[in-house]
C-alpha cells in the first residue's frame, strides 16, 4: 500500500501547506449562525444533525461510535457514512485518480461499480474469483493499482481467497478494497468479517462495513489507517457534502452492534443452511458459500422462475426472483437468505415446494 499511502500523504501535506486542511470539530457550545436547522426543529427535539460533519453535524456520540467500531474490528480508524452506497461512490473516486487503474471482480455490487465509473481511473473487470485472470491483467499495467472485491458476494454467497489475493497484489504492487456487506456479522468467531478473521486489517487499503444487513440498521463504516480517515475527510465528496447521520441512527447502530457477538445465532444459520442444502433436490443448479447465509438456485427461463416465485408467495414464503439486469442473462435465480429466526418447519415447506417444482 506504499503507493497509496504516499499519494494520500502528499495530498494531505499540500492541504496543510495551503492552510485548507479539513478537520472534524465541535461547535455546539457556540451561538448557532451556521447550521441548516432553520426552524429550530432539530434543536427542539434534539434529533437531526443539522448539517455535514464538517459544518455543524459532528458530535461526541458519532466520534465515540467510530472509535468503538475501530476497537471492535481492530482498525486504527473508521469513518461513518449514511449508507454503503454513499461510502462506495465516494471512497473509490477519492482514492483513484487518472494515474490509477482499478481491477474489479465482475460480480461486485452496483454501488462499487458506480464508484469505479465515477472515478477518473482506468478500469478492468476480471472473471469472478479468478485470481489467475486477475494476475494476468495486473501484470500488464504500471502505476497505482486497486483491486476491488467483496468478502461474500451478494448473489452467489461465495468468497474470494483473500490470502492468495493478497500474495498476488503484493507481487504486482496493487492495493485491495474489500466490501464486507454480506460477511459482517456472520464470518469469523466474533462475526467481524473475513478481513478480521484472517488478520489482514493492516494489509487492506480500505474495508467497507455496510450496516443494513446483519446489523439490521443503516449506515456504513469505512475502516483503515488514520491517514485513510484524514484523507477521506478531506477528499471524499460523498462524505464532505452529505448531512451527517441523526443522533437517533447513531444510538441505534451503537446498540445493535452489541448484538453481533452471538456465536449461537451464527451457528444456527449455518446449521439451518446445511439442513436445507442436504434436503434440496440434487438436480437443482445451486450456488452458495461456506460461510454465507445466501443460497441461489438458477432457473433455465424467467417464466419458470416467476412461476415458482408466485407459488412461494401464495404459500406465505417471501423469496425473490433475481432477474436481468441485476444478474447476467442466463443467470436468473431464486435468492434464498437463511435467518437465525427461520424454523425447520418453514424450511420444510420451502423444500416441499422447491423439490416438486422446477
Amino acid at each position: 500500500m506504499k503507493n497509496f499511502n504516499q499519494y494520500m500523504l502528499d495530498k494531505i501535506k499540500l492541504r496543510q501547506q495551503n492552510f485548507n486542511l479539513r478537520e472534524l470539530s465541535f461547535y455546539n457550545h457556540l451561538t448557532d449562525f451556521a447550521s441548516n436547522d432553520y426552524l429550530g426543529i432539530a434543536k427542539k427535539y434534539q434529533t437531526g444533525s443539522t448539517g455535514s460533519r464538517l459544518i455543524s453535524g459532528n458530535n461526541l456520540q458519532i466520534v465515540a461510535l467510530e472509535k468503538k467500531f475501530s476497537n471492535l474490528t481492530c482498525f486504527d480508524a473508521s469513518l461513518f457514512f449514511n449508507s454503503g452506497f454513499q461510502a462506495n461512490v465516494g471512497l473509490i473516486p477519492a482514492l483513484a485518480d487518472r494515474n490509477t487503474t482499478i481491477f474489479y471482480d465482475e460480480l461486485i455490487h452496483a454501488s462499487l461499480r458506480d464508484g469505479v465509473r465515477l472515478s477518473d481511473a482506468k478500469n478492468f473487470p476480471f472473471k469472478h474469483n479468478d485470481l489467475l485472470h486477475l494476475s494476468e491483467r495486473l501484470a500488464k499495467i504500471e502505476g497505482k493499482k486497486i483491486v476491488v472485491v467483496e468478502a461474500v458476494y451478494s448473489m452467489d454467497g461465495d468468497s474470494p481467497d483473500l490470502i492468495e489475493l493478497l500474495k498476488i497484489t503484493k507481487k504486482h504492487n496493487a492495493s485491495i478494497i474489500v466490501d464486507e456487506a454480506h460477511s459482517f456479522g456472520l464470518v469469523g468467531e466474533n462475526g467481524l468479517g473475513l478481513v478480521n478473521k484472517l488478520n489482514l486489517n493492516k494489509e487492506i487499503l480500505a474495508t467497507i462495513y455496510p450496516l443494513g444487513k446483519a446489523v439490521g440498521s443503516s449506515g456504513c463504516f469505512v475502516s483503515g489507517s488514520n491517514l485513510m480517515k484524514d484523507f477521506l475527510i478531506n477528499f471524499c465528496r460523498s462524505f464532505i457534502y452529505s448531512t451527517a447521520p441523526t443522533k437517533t441512527v447513531v444510538k441505534e447502530v451503537d446498540i445493535q452492534l452489541s448484538e453481533l457477538n452471538s456465536f449461537n445465532r451464527r451457528a444456527e444459520i449455518l446449521s439451518l443452511k446445511k439442513y436445507f442444502l442436504l434436503n434440496l433436490r440434487s438436480d437443482l443448479n445451486v450456488v452458495s458459500g461456506n460461510e454465507s447465509a445466501i443460497v441461489s438456485i438458477f432457473y433455465s427461463d424467467t417464466i419458470s422462475l416467476k412461476k415458482i416465485e408466485g407459488l412461494l408467495f401464495e404459500k406465505g414464503l417471501f423469496v425473490k426472483a433475481i432477474l436481468h439486469p441485476t444478474v447476467k442473462k442466463g443467470e436468473e435465480r431464486l435468492r434464498i437468505c437463511i435467518h437465525a429466526f427461520n424454523t425447520i418447519n418453514e424450511l420444510d415447506l420451502l423444500l416441499k415446494i422447491l423439490n416438486n417444482k422446477k
